[in-house]
């Protein structure tokens, strides 16, 4: 039985943090850009965390709904 997917066009938040030392969330930063999935500019500024030489950034992003009827 071939299964039909029919894509909805509303979305769901999805929050993203990342945490560590500068160099390695900027690392990731730019890796998620090179990947297409974040622009630079989505990200909120470095902030410092309670660990001394951490620091973190978050991204609000969206992602497709899978929709309800995607296995009838």
């Amino acid at each position: 039985m071939r299964q039909k997917f029919t894509q909805n066009l509303k979305k769901q938040p999805a929050k993203h943090t990342l945490k560590g030392s500068r160099e390695a969330v900027i690392y990731s930063m730019h890796t998620m850009y090179a990947l297409g999935y974040a622009e630079i500019c989505e990200w909120t500024p470095l902030e410092p965390t309670e660990v001394p030489g951490e620091v973190m950034t978050k991204k609000m992003g969206f992602k497709p709904r899978p929709s309800r009827t995607a296995f009838k």
